[in-house]
């Protein structure tokens, strides 16, 4: 049996023209709004300086186990890692 598929990926947790966004690790196969194995960072697309926290020790554990960025996230990382 091949490994589990692991995803880091937004889920949106914001009302109606106001999103938020969660950053959450999940089984590759699982759809949104479902059980994730751990919440690891915050985006706010709204503000004028676009709020982004992420931890970073929790981001190195999991991209050690093999988890893969999908999509826009993953250009939001590199431009943190490249102001620290």
């Amino acid at each position: 049996m091949p490994a589990k598929k692991i995803i880091i990926r937004f889920e949106r947790i914001g009302r109606y023209k106001a999103p938020l966004y969660n950053v959450v690790v999940v089984k590759g196969n699982k759809k949104h709004h479902t059980k994730f194995y751990s919440k690891i960072g915050l985006y706010v697309p709204l503000y004028t300086n676009r709020f982004f926290f992420m931890n970073l020790k929790e981001l190195s554990f999991w991209l050690s186990r093999g988890a893969q960025i999908r999509g826009r996230l993953s250009k939001l990382i590199i431009n943190l890692l490249s102001f620290n």
